[in-house]
């Protein structure tokens, strides 16, 4: 049997695929029959039935024992989101008591908790009838769409599938005890950094046109509010976004070392590919956070 040239979803029974999830997670047909309350021989029929379909083995039968094949490693994420994005979307739409969650992912723990969480309240008060479903997922994306009513992510620039909340741009900020003990050599003790798709010191450096020495030890974390803590407690100068140092610096805690001196970054924002088609209270919710950010609501999320 030849791969189908054009894909189709008629190839697929969503059977096939359940009992391929429960099978890989088991690895175990049995249990994955038990699971699913059919037999044996049952489950073994349907993954044959999806095997046939794509082409591929995705499993091999060692004994009592099955282990998936590369193919059926790689395939397995993917079903396994499908099947909980179609689980958590049906309870959200037909249970009775979830029909009022809106469900929002979010990209950065940092966006969420100095920029979403301070509005919630006010949002709840705004839209009675509205529950909200925070998660914070680092790998939050369009592909998230199905899963959650507003999924905040990060990218580069404006388009029709990405509605652009707040703009970052990197500044070097440091505790004032810090600063008194460095003085013009802060560069030259711990410099505190983000991993991951933010700019690096060097980059801040060369943007905006600095002389300073850098040469002093890299404390890399994973998170932006990680960097924000540690710079309070005086462990070193840290590459922050503005706005989100914003209230450190007007509290005192934390001061800007080079003043104006900012490398711009990306954007936190709504993506937009599905929120035409969204239902009236997400719609709501969405224009509700769209003008808390001050930007211009599209006409598709103020129609009823």
């Amino acid at each position: 049997m030849g791969r189908p040239a054009v894909w189709s979803d008629s190839n697929l029974n969503l059977s096939w695929l359940a009992a391929f999830d429960a099978a890989a997670r088991h690895r175990n047909f049995t249990k994955a029959a038990e699971e699913l309350q059919l037999t044996q021989g049952a489950i073994s029929i349907q993954i044959r039935k999806l095997e046939q379909a794509l082409d591929a083995a995705l499993f091999e039968r060692r004994g009592r024992h099955v282990v998936l094949t590369d193919e059926g490693l790689a395939y397995h994420p993917h079903v396994a989101d499908a099947l909980q994005a179609l689980s958590v979307s049906t309870s959200r739409l037909f249970t009775g008591s979830r029909r009022n969650v809106v469900s929002i992912g979010c990209y950065s723990p940092t966006f969420a908790s100095l920029w979403v969480m301070p509005r919630l309240r006010r949002l709840m008060a705004d839209i009675p009838e509205a529950e909200i479903s925070l998660t914070i997922d680092y790998q939050a994306s369009g592909s998230r769409s199905g899963r959650d009513d507003l999924v905040f992510t990060y990218e580069q620039a404006a388009s029709s599938a990405f509605l652009p909340f707040v703009r970052e741009s990197l500044q070097a900020v440091c505790a004032p005890a810090y600063l008194a003990e460095y003085g013009e050599n802060w560069g030259r003790g711990v410099l505190i950094e983000t991993a991951g798709p933010r700019g690096t010191w060097p980059a801040w450096r060369a943007a905006t046109g600095g002389q300073m020495r850098l040469d002093g030890r890299v404390l890399q974390v994973n998170s932006m509010a990680a960097a924000l803590d540690l710079a309070r407690t005086g462990a070193g100068a840290a590459l922050v976004a503005h706005p989100f140092a914003n209230a450190a610096i007007k509290a005192g805690e934390l001061q800007e070392i080079q003043p104006g001196k900012r490398l711009p970054g990306k954007f936190h924002g709504l993506q937009a590919s599905a929120l035409e088609a969204a239902r009236p209270l997400t719609k709501r919710v969405a224009a509700w956070l769209l003008q808390e950010a001050g930007k211009i609501v599209p006409d598709y999320l103020l129609r009823k």
